[in-house]
């Protein structure tokens, strides 16, 4: 996705990675260059999956005190107020060693057009790498999509959010991950069937998972699909480099009793994603 032309398209997303502000779609026309001079630059680093691509996807906003940050003659259809403006990007993985590492580089905020724009966190998406025309057509290429799923493996690894750094005692004692700036995680290969309708057949959809389980301090910590990883407001901005490594599993799973026998695949449960296993799969595969 490119750009979010469609106003339930847009509003899916944001769901999808907490954002609380409800707002009419409107895309930020592009008249200069971007002025980097004064960002914090992040990376995401680590090791991959050779034939796996890591991407981050980023929504931009607007400075609340400029004025040339808000879309001219709109309002929030939830509450009247002004709307800022937004720029949502996706920053593609660079790979070395022969495809076994990736560096991903963002900037945390920018200037563009007398607005400045920042961040607050983001997703971190990893898909199979594919020449499969069908993948630039419709109904494929949304990276979401489950008609893309038929196609190739894809999924997304976390969502990361930012907190006040009031809310660090809490959350440290919670299963959510916090502060934390490295991590291993284990990506696993699922199958099942799906379908977008009642009326439709199930489609086969193919996926990956990816999880990290462990204890800190004392905490038991999880994270799996679509789940959020946090940090507070300080140790993001201190800590500018994130690694992820993340392995792939060889086997391919099920979560279906039925489709599991069709297809004689290993069937997943609870005792997979325990703190014990997690690191064992990591370490030694499965």
């Amino acid at each position: 996705m490119k750009t979010f032309k469609k106003m339930t398209a847009l509003f899916s997303f944001l769901g999808a990675i907490n954002i609380t502000h409800s707002a009419l779609a409107a895309e930020t026309p592009v008249s200069e260059q971007p002025d980097y001079s004064e960002t914090q630059w992040r990376t995401f680093y680590g090791e991959k999956p050779v034939d796996y691509r890591p991407e981050f996807w980023v929504t931009y906003y607007g400075s609340e005190e400029q004025e040339a940050c808000y879309v001219p003659d709109a309002v929030s259809l939830a509450n009247g107020s002004p709307i800022r403006k937004k720029i949502y990007k996706q920053f593609i993985a660079e790979e070395t060693d022969s495809h076994q590492n990736y560096t991903i580089r963002y900037p945390n905020k920018f200037k563009l057009n007398g607005c400045v724009y920042s961040s607050g966190g983001g997703q971190f998406y990893m898909e199979e790498k594919s020449d499969d025309p069908r993948l630039n057509q419709e109904p494929y290429t949304s990276k979401t999509s489950i008609r893309r799923f038929s196609l190739i493996r894809g999924a997304r690894v976390m969502v990361i959010s930012l907190i006040g750094d009031h809310r660090l005692e809490d959350f440290s004692r919670g299963k959510t991950y916090v502060n934390k700036s490295d991590y291993n995680i284990f990506c696993y290969k699922r199958d099942t069937d799906l379908s977008l309708s009642r009326n439709e057949k199930p489609m086969p959809s193919k996926f990956i998972n990816c999880f990290s389980s462990s204890i800190e301090n004392g905490a038991k910590k999880l994270f799996a699909y679509n789940s959020y990883i946090s940090y507070t407001i300080d140790f993001w901005k201190q800590h500018p480099d994130i690694n992820l490594n993340l392995r792939l599993s060889n086997k391919t799973y099920c979560d279906k009793d039925d489709f599991c026998e069709k297809h004689n695949l290993p069937k997943l449960d609870d005792k997979f994603f325990n703190h014990q296993n997690s690191e064992e799969l990591y370490q030694k595969g499965d």
